[in-house]
């Protein structure tokens, strides 16, 4: 991959105003009280809404990269999904909302630490946290991806949010790879059996930022304002659709982040500082699971699999998943 750089700096915060959505608008917000948001899950408008403060961001993609791309062409599909919320035109402006891309990370944990911190995206095959106990089967299996938003969960302040993909080989039944950047005529011919890693990234980034999936007035309409948009829950395999984003998901990050002042020049350093590497220490150490930097009575990992009980902050997952997946399950369930 390319070198990045970013210029660390202290983080100015600011008050964040929540701003009601018009009434004929389908988008859903993510809040603190909504709930993880996987398949066909309402999205559910209680508590505080979701957004960063600081809409200066960076990402970092985990250099292990994917299997079934190279880290260039990775690179150039996660930079253009950033860059198609970063450009939407809000009445001939666009949103107060930057992404700067980092140099490669090494962290394939979902976690958010008070010292040291970075938005990584990473290809995870077996598709589990490796943190989540041994137990746990791991992520939804119909999952192309999922996005974990750590917020404040008394105000909704986004703190942190790491995506991660599904790297497994799909089968009948499941999601994940292989992965390309497919045609604009869709994952067809020399693609075919392939997904577009830009439509699935696109639609994590509107997570990332804090849209939810948006709730459809009749999913078997094609034309349903919802099932157009980007942040419908559901995406057929070889569709490329969710790359360009739809009225709905402009009406979202318009909403959230209206035109502002911000420009490149802005410090997009995470919260705490910027911490690339989340595996290992200084001297090259292994971190435990267990180790948290928060302080916490309760002590605890800081994954997406247990927070500390005691914490103020906490994760909320968001997934896209497979629609023809999706229904054949159901179908068989029924």
């Amino acid at each position: 991959m390319s070198s990045r750089t970013l210029s660390l700096g202290g983080l100015a915060l600011a008050f964040a105003v929540l701003v009601v959505a018009d009434d004929a608008a389908a988008f859903c917000r993510m809040t603190t009280e909504g709930g993880a948001q996987v398949g066909d899950a309402a999205c559910i408008e209680a508590g505080a809404p979701l957004e960063w403060r600081n809409p200066c961001l960076s990402y970092a993609i985990d250099d292990r990269g994917s299997q079934w791309m190279t880290d260039e062409d990775v690179e150039e599909a996660v930079d253009l999904a950033f860059k198609a919320w970063e450009d939407a035109n809000c009445d001939g402006s666009p949103p107060n909302l930057v992404f700067k891309p980092l140099q490669p990370s090494t962290c394939k944990r979902a976690e958010y630490n008070c010292e040291g911190n970075v938005n990584t995206i990473a290809f995870l095959d077996p598709w589990k946290d490796e943190c989540s106990d041994p137990e746990n089967p791991g992520y939804d299996r119909n999952a192309f991806a999922v996005t974990i938003v750590w917020h404040d969960t008394r105000t909704g302040e986004i703190l942190d949010a790491d995506m991660m993909i599904n790297d497994q080989r799909a089968s009948r039944g499941t999601a994940g790879g292989p992965y390309a950047i497919c045609p604009l005529t869709g994952c067809t011919g020399d693609f075919e059996g392939y997904a577009d890693l830009g439509s699935i990234v696109t639609h994590e980034a509107g997570h990332f930022i804090g849209i939810g999936h948006c709730n459809p007035i009749d999913e078997a309409d094609p034309n349903d304002p919802c099932v157009q948009a980007t942040m419908f829950a559901m995406a057929e395999r070889e569709s490329v659709n969710k790359r360009t984003l739809a009225p709905d998901d402009i009406a979202a990050v318009c909403t959230i982040y209206p035109p502002g002042d911000l420009d490149q020049s802005c410090n997009a350093a995470p919260i705490g500082g910027l911490q690339l590497n989340c595996e290992t220490d200084a001297d090259g150490k292994a971190i435990p699971c267990s180790d948290t930097t928060c302080g916490t009575s309760s002590g605890g990992g800081c994954s997406a699999t247990g927070s500390p009980a005691d914490a103020p902050w906490g994760p909320l997952l968001a997934a896209l998943v497979g629609l023809s997946v999706w229904r054949r399950r159901n179908a068989a369930r029924s």
